[in-house]
C-alpha cells in the first residue's frame, strides 16, 4: 500500500548508489489522469514527482531491476 511516509528506494543501476526517500505527498486531480501523483523527498533533500504506477513496476535490464520501489518490494526482488 502506498501512503504518505512509505519508504521508497530508487535503483538507477550502473554503479550509482541507491537513493532512499519517503513519500511526502499524494495528489489526485479531478481532471486529466486519474493516477495519483506522488512526491518523494530523498535523503539529500531533493524531491521527485512521479505517478503511482511508476512505483514497484520496472523492467529488468541486464539482470538489474532499475526503477522506483517501496522498501518491501525492493528487498523481495
Amino acid at each position: 500500500m502506498i501512503e504518505v511516509g512509505t519508504k521508497i528506494i530508487a535503483n538507477y543501476g550502473a554503479m550509482i548508489p541507491l537513493w532512499e526517500g519517503k513519500i511526502v505527498n499524494i495528489k489526485t486531480y479531478d481532471v486529466g489522469p486519474s493516477t495519483p501523483e506522488i512526491t518523494v523527498k530523498w535523503g539529500n533533500g531533493s524531491k521527485t514527482r512521479m505517478l503511482a504506477t511508476e512505483i514497484d513496476f520496472a523492467p529488468t535490464v541486464n539482470g538489474s531491476t532499475i526503477g522506483y520501489y517501496t522498501e518491501e518490494a525492493y528487498y523481495r526482488i
